[in-house]
C-alpha cells in the first residue's frame, strides 16, 4: 500500500482492545463483524481481524473467518456482513478504500497457498462499487447463500405510521392474533431458550435445514458469547407457545436472527404479532433500522410473501462475491457446497 495506507491483520491484543470500537464507527456495521461473532465461530473457524488504515484511522475493516478445506488442501476466507467501510461505500474515498482492501485480502489469501475468498457485503447495491469488485477479479458465486435482497424498517417513524404501512391483509392478520390473546415474552433465560428450541428444531426438520439445527446447549452458548447483542422471545396464545425467535442488536441497528412457528402459531397468525411486538420493543431500545433479513422470492416464496406484507421498501445489497487463487478451485468449492449451502451461516 502507498501514501500512508496500510492493510494489516490486528494482533490478538489489538483486536481485543480496539476491534468493536472500529466496528461501531462504520456506517455499514454488522453484528457478524463483531469480536463476539468471531468468538462464537471459534472451533470450526479461526477469526482474523483485518483493517485498512490511514494513520490510526481504519478506512475499512473485516472480520475474516478462516478454515482449511479438504478441497486440494485449500483454505477458505469467509467475510459475512462485510467488508465494512467508513461511509458505507457511498462516497468516492470509500470506493478507493474498497479497491485497496480487496488487494490486501487477496494478498492474505495467496499467502495461505490455494485459497478461496467469499464475501457477503451488507451495503446497498452500488454500480461503481460492483465494477471495482469485478475489476479486482471477483465474480458472483454459482452457489450463493442468499438472494442479496432484504427489507429494512425505519423505526424512527411513529408506531402508528409503521402499523398503518402494513398491507391490509397483513394488518388484519395482526388484528386476529391480538384478538386471540397473543402475548410475547423477551429474555435470555435458559427456560426461554428451552421453549424456543423445539420450535426451531421442528422448522429445520420440516424444511430440510439440517445444518441449521440448534440444541439448547447451542442456544445457551450463543447467548453467553453474544450477551446483550442477542435477545430471544416467545409468542403464546391460549396457554400454548406458537412461535418465537431472536434478534441481534448492534447500537441503533438490529437484525432478525432466528424465527420459527408451529401449526398452532400459524393458525392464529402469531408471527404477525411477533414482528409487530419486536418492532415495538426495538423502538423502545432506541434502534433506528431493523433488518428483517433475507427475502428470496424464488427459493422461499412463502416467507417472501409474508414479509412483503410489512409494506417496507425492498433493499438490494451488493451481496456475495467469490475469488480463488485458481479458477478450478472456485468451481470445485461451488460444487462442494451445493449440498451444504447452510454450512457458512
Amino acid at each position: 500500500m502507498v501514501n500512508g495506507i496500510r492493510w494489516e491483520i490486528l494482533t490478538p491484543e489489538a483486536a481485543a482492545r480496539d476491534w468493536d470500537g472500529h466496528v461501531s464507527s462504520f456506517d455499514d456495521r454488522h453484528i457478524r463483524q463483531t469480536a463476539a461473532w468471531g468468538r462464537l465461530k471459534t472451533g470450526g473457524w479461526t477469526p482474523a481481524h483485518a483493517a485498512l488504515f490511514n494513520g490510526p484511522t481504519p478506512l475499512a475493516a473485516a472480520l475474516i473467518l478462516e478454515r482449511r478445506l479438504p478441497i486440494a488442501a485449500g483454505s477458505l476466507l469467509w467475510v459475512n456482513g462485510g467488508p465494512m467501510f467508513r461511509k458505507g461505500l457511498t462516497r468516492g474515498q470509500d470506493l478507493v478504500s474498497l479497491k485497496d482492501f480487496l488487494a490486501g485480502l487477496k494478498e492474505r489469501a495467496r499467502a495461505k497457498g490455494r485459497s478461496i475468498i467469499r464475501l457477503n457485503f451488507d451495503v446497498a447495491m452500488d454500480l461503481e462499487a460492483q465494477l471495482i469488485v469485478r475489476a479486482a477479479g471477483f465474480s458472483r458465486p454459482l452457489t450463493p447463500l442468499g438472494s442479496g435482497l432484504t427489507y429494512r424498517a425505519d423505526l424512527t417513524k411513529p408506531l402508528e405510521v409503521i402499523r398503518e404501512g402494513f398491507e391490509r391483509n397483513w394488518r388484519n392478520q395482526l388484528n386476529r392474533a391480538e384478538k386471540a390473546g397473543a402475548t410475547i415474552e423477551f429474555g435470555r433465560s435458559p427456560e426461554l431458550l428451552r421453549r424456543y428450541q423445539p420450535l426451531h428444531d421442528a422448522l429445520c426438520v420440516r424444511k430440510g435445514l439440517h445444518g441449521q439445527r440448534l440444541s439448547v446447549a447451542d442456544l445457551e452458548r450463543m447467548t453467553d458469547v453474544l450477551g446483550d447483542s442477542i435477545l430471544f422471545f416467545i409468542v403464546s396464545a391460549g396457554g400454548k407457545d406458537g412461535c418465537g425467535g431472536a434478534i441481534w442488536v448492534q447500537g441503533d441497528r438490529a437484525w432478525f436472527a432466528l424465527s420459527a412457528a408451529d401449526e398452532h402459531g400459524l393458525r392464529l397468525n402469531l408471527p404477525n404479532a411477533m414482528y409487530w411486538q419486536v418492532m415495538r420493543r426495538l423502538k423502545e431500545m432506541g434502534v433506528e433500522v431493523f433488518d428483517v433479513t433475507g427475502i428470496d422470492p424464488a427459493e422461499n416464496p412463502g416467507v417472501y410473501n409474508f414479509k412483503r406484507g410489512l409494506g417496507l421498501p425492498p433493499v438490494e445489497t451488493l451481496g456475495e462475491w467469490q475469488w480463488a487463487t485458481a479458477p478450478w478451485l472456485g468451481r470445485a468449492f461451488d460444487a462442494a457446497i451445493f449440498a451444504r449451502r447452510d454450512s457458512l451461516q
